[in-house]
């Protein structure tokens, strides 16, 4: 069964840790490459995330940084990047390992449409809009009063409609969504986020948010974050992750749900799902409860689809 993930920090991880190697066994990673093999993931999106500590000015070459740290140290024969619909579909055809390159959060954009073009032309084919806070396109789901897209944001939904990249609305406040999913010509995801109704979070999507992700041939990736998955603070395990999934079924979204786990970008895990390497037992539990053909498009067919739609 193929895997593909829509959502991990591992890029970042090695930017700030420049010793660490993505090619050796090291507990400080779940999602290296000996994670990956072992989780039999096949296709993994990588995210350049520029913490919020990195100042005004330095944030555009941040993410340049961490481009040049995929390229040096993570991309390879064994781990390929993938920049159209024919490279997705040749690593799937060849059952080959690839990676996707994404921007996580606009902050690093620096109100600049030719940076984005620079990202795009380096391999990043898509962007998660917003973090936790404002930017210049849009507010963060952690704001307390957040309003919607920018001028400045409606003409970056634009842009990357006309070149081909995924916009990804995790972390978008509600107001934002709305507007991304009015004015984008082309389906949107959101790569790491669960259902408000089962855990009741600002990152986690309401129900009318996943009918009109549904409805517009979206994907909602569902995430391995403890506090988006359940209330109160305890251990969390897969089944509690699965009542986000029977939850989105449930709203006809079997060809839109995925997962996007946000490895390397979470300290506390699941009990049971600890490192890339334990997709098996989220598989293992997914068939007993699911058709295989269901698990399937979990597993990658929905991602598959809705990339292959974008990429261009």
């Amino acid at each position: 069964m193929k895997i593909f993930d829509g959502h991990c920090d591992v890029l970042c991880k090695l930017w700030k840790n420049p010793n660490l190697d993505f090619y050796k066994e090291d507990k400080l990673l779940q999602a290296g490459f000996p994670e990956l093999l072992k989780g039999n993931v096949d296709i993994q999106v990588l995210a350049c995330f520029v913490p919020t500590d990195v100042p005004y000015g330095r944030r555009f070459h941040a993410v340049l940084e961490m481009i040049d740290v995929f390229y040096e140290k993570v991309a390879s024969e064994k781990f390929r990047p993938i920049y159209t619909k024919a490279d997705l579909d040749e690593r799937v055809l060849k059952e080959q390992k690839g990676a996707i390159l994404f921007v996580e959060g606009a902050h690093a954009l620096e109100e600049s449409l030719v940076q984005l073009r620079t990202w795009y032309q380096l391999g990043v084919r898509g962007m998660t809009l917003t973090w936790n806070h404002g930017n210049a396109v849009a507010d963060g789901s952690g704001e307390p009063n957040p309003g919607g897209l920018t001028a400045f944001g409606r003409t970056v939904i634009e842009e990357m409609n006309r070149l081909g990249m995924i916009i990804d609305v995790s972390h978008l406040a509600d107001p934002g969504f709305w507007d991304v999913l009015e004015l984008s010509k082309a389906p949107i995801i959101a790569s790491h986020s669960n259902a408000r109704e089962v855990c009741n979070h600002p990152r986690n999507l309401t129900d009318e948010q996943i009918c009109a992700l549904i409805a517009g041939d979206g994907v909602m990736g569902l995430t391995f974050v403890d506090f988006f998955t359940v209330n109160e603070e305890r251990t969390v395990w897969i089944d509690d992750l699965l009542r986000h999934l029977d939850h989105v079924c449930a709203l006809g979204g079997v060809d839109h749900v995925a997962f996007g786990s946000d490895f390397d970008g979470i300290t506390k895990t699941f009990g049971d799902l600890t490192t890339a390497g334990s997709y098996a037992q989220l598989l293992e539990a997914l068939l007993v409860r699911y058709k295989e053909a269901e698990v399937m498009k979990f597993m990658h067919g929905n991602w598959l689809r809705v990339f292959g739609n974008v990429l261009q």
